[in-house]
């Protein structure tokens, strides 16, 4: 005999209070570990200099190859890595995840991976050195382009959390519920890749691929710029754990003689 609203109220707070039920199945959790690289001592990342030809030859992860963002993610910092995620006793929620996120100094992401990937790639080394103490050869990076249109599942998660909303100025729609993107067209010769997907809402991933003379570009750092028909430009960049430097202005798009739709 109580009024609807008040059975609204209570139905609501026990979802609150007990999202999953009496049981807590039917949600699942998902945890990020946020690790800025810097603060890995990492002994072959301080042994870089000893190591000049590993250092500069080019390579996919395990093998020697560039630094990532700078620094390269050596084997010795993954193991460092895993060793403090021991410590904390962090472990995947039931029916959840755990991932690991990697950034650098600014809070730009490097590299995401789970913890068996992590413990797989520290124990492995690189191809070169095996698991030499002083191997400064990047172990991991972002994952790597595939030719397909659908990104990998390492490819969704990097995006993901390296965006962690929607990228379009001004919205806030979180990462889990958008659309993964192509910035420019898979049909155009677009590849999928890091650093040509970026995480748009249901709504402004139709406005992009259907409405005429809005323009979509995406830098190496994960930047977007969007120009609307009108010629305003507006650019977003991925949410970082420290300030970044100043963003510096867009440069001026190219010239688009389409008239605008309005």
């Amino acid at each position: 005999d109580r009024p609807i609203g008040v059975l609204r109220g209570e139905a609501h707070a026990a979802l609150v209070l007990n999202p999953g039920g009496a049981d807590g199945a039917g949600f699942t959790g998902h945890v990020t570990v946020l690790a800025p690289l810097p603060a890995l001592t990492g002994g072959g990342a301080r042994a870089a200099a000893a190591d000049p030809v590993g250092a500069g030859r080019s390579g996919a992860a395990g093998e020697c190859g560039p630094a990532v963002g700078g620094q390269p993610i050596t084997a010795a910092h993954l193991r460092e890595l895993l060793a403090q995620l021991g410590g904390l006793g962090l472990q995947a929620p039931p029916g959840g995840s755990l991932a690991v996120a990697i950034t650098d100094e600014h809070g730009a992401l490097l590299a995401t991976a789970t913890p068996a990937e992590l413990a797989r790639l520290a124990a492995s080394g690189c191809r070169a050195h095996g698991r030499e103490a002083a191997c400064a050869c990047p172990q991991l990076g972002a994952p790597a382009d595939r030719n397909g249109y659908a990104p990998a599942a390492a490819q969704e998660r990097f995006v993901r959390l390296r965006d962690r909303t929607c990228r379009h100025p001004g919205c806030a729609r979180p990462a889990g519920r958008t659309d993964l993107d192509h910035v420019v067209p898979h049909d155009c010769g677009g590849r999928t890749g890091c650093d040509n997907l970026c995480c748009l809402c249901r709504t402004h991933h139709r406005l992009k691929t259907f409405a005429r003379g809005w323009r979509f570009a995406l830098a190496p750092d994960g930047t977007l710029t969007v120009t609307t028909p009108s010629g305003i430009t507006r650019s977003t960049r991925p949410p970082g754990l420290r300030d970044r430097p100043a963003l510096p202005p867009p440069p001026a798009p190219p010239p688009d003689h389409t008239p605008p739709p309005f």
